[in-house]
């Protein structure tokens, strides 16, 4: 029995909510600008757009659900939206790290010059989330929408009916993951060695339209750990760590401690790293930045607590100018690397979680300084002996 009232569609999969919002991106100038101005919080405004592909994937990282690629509009960089989609798949882990290796690749790559990563989901998902499981930035398919009730007008290139159609599909998407969310949290009536088992189609791979990217299908999943108090996330560009607006005053408070401790810690036991206390508010501040009185202004050590990077930088410099001079005094522990304009030697260290104090990880971030330590003393060695035994001045190691 066929029922004419019900809606047009039984059962919406996350490629569902791919393809419609991957059509505005490619089609809605009025889509492509509002994206843009509201995942980065206005810091950046879009000048032409450069494409948009269903889940393309970077060897070995696999694939991103959609990937959005504008130019911006100050400095003509490339930027890239890296949006991993969740509608009512809840028991597994997201991989946000992966999200932001990935973006990572794609800079040393050279598809893009910054990056931002994103959940798209229901609403319902952001309250549940732990720091391992934070994106840059968050889109709900509540905003999508309210997209499209206002898209009916003239500036939103829509007719009423295709808006109509899209916030029926938009809604019981909605309904759909909000209701999967519910069932999760309810207590389970199986017995202690029962486990369910959930199966899924295997989609077909779509053609990329930049032949350079290719295409698969691997996606993750949501496991809902938590529950906090948060609505509202914090942007941040450029694949910065970011934790929830009003999170929870009390973990604000812990981070902020964090920082204050690990502040006195460098200045008693790495005085001459000069670390620089970090600007914002304390959950935007866990990539960390040294700037020693050797250095040139233009190089840092940048470590990036959520990576597990510890990074030797070398700004508006590629590898090869540096190489050379650094390869014969590099450890086992160190790599090069190429970040668009900027040149890298990293050492990988544990990963750090600010919102979860000092104290707990002091052994990691003990082990963290002395890598940094390491950093600056391969510089200062470079500096002042080289292979030449007469040693270069900060800016011969550019030309």
């Amino acid at each position: 029995m066929i029922d004419l009232a019900a809606p047009p569609f039984a059962l919406l999969a996350e490629r569902d909510m791919d393809l419609l919002v991957l059509e505005e991106m490619l089609s809605s100038g009025p889509f492509q600008k509002w994206l843009v101005s509201k995942l980065y919080n206005g810091t950046r405004q879009l000048r032409q757009i450069v494409g948009a592909w269903h889940t393309p994937s970077l060897d070995p990282l696999g694939s991103v659900d959609i990937l959005f690629v504008f130019e911006e509009m100050t400095a003509g960089r490339k930027c890239a939206i890296l949006i991993e989609n969740k509608i009512d798949q809840p028991k597994q882990n997201l991989q946000a790290q992966r999200y932001f290796e990935f973006g990572e690749k794609g800079i040393e790559d050279g598809y893009w010059d910054e990056y931002l990563t994103c959940l798209f989901s229901p609403q319902a998902y952001f309250s549940s989330l732990e720091p391992s499981e934070y994106f840059s930035s968050y889109l709900s398919y509540e905003e999508i929408e309210v997209w499209f009730s206002r898209a009916a007008a003239e500036t939103h290139s829509a007719t009423v009916q295709r808006s109509a159609y899209k916030k029926t599909l938009i809604r019981q998407a909605i309904e759909q993951g909000t209701g999967m969310m519910r069932r999760q949290q309810q207590p389970q009536a199986l017995a202690p060695t029962e486990t369910p088992v959930e199966t899924r189609s295997v989609l077909p791979q779509q053609e990329a339209s930049n032949p350079s990217i290719s295409q698969s299908d691997l996606k993750t999943s949501l496991q809902p750990k938590k529950k906090t108090s948060a609505s509202d996330f914090r942007v941040f560009p450029g694949g910065v760590f970011n934790l929830p607006a009003g999170y929870r005053e009390a973990e604000d408070t812990i981070i902020g401690n964090f920082f204050n401790d690990l502040l006195s810690y460098t200045k008693q036991h790495y005085p001459e790293l000069e670390m620089k206390k970090p600007t914002g508010s304390a959950a935007e501040a866990a990539w960390v930045e040294f700037a020693p009185q050797e250095f040139s202004r233009d190089v840092r050590i940048i470590h990036k607590m959520p990576q597990g990077f510890m990074d030797l930088s070398f700004a508006m410099t590629s590898l090869a100018t540096i190489q050379p001079p650094y390869q014969p005094y590099v450890d086992n522990d160190m790599n090069f690397k190429e970040n668009g304009k900027t040149a890298i030697i990293r050492i990988m260290v544990p990963p750090l979680d600010p919102q979860q104090g000092f104290n707990s990880q002091k052994d990691a971030i003990a082990f963290a300084m002395q890598k940094a330590q390491k950093l600056y003393q391969l510089y200062v060695h470079v500096v002042n002996n080289g292979s030449s035994g007469r040693g270069y001045a900060p800016e011969e190691l550019y030309f």
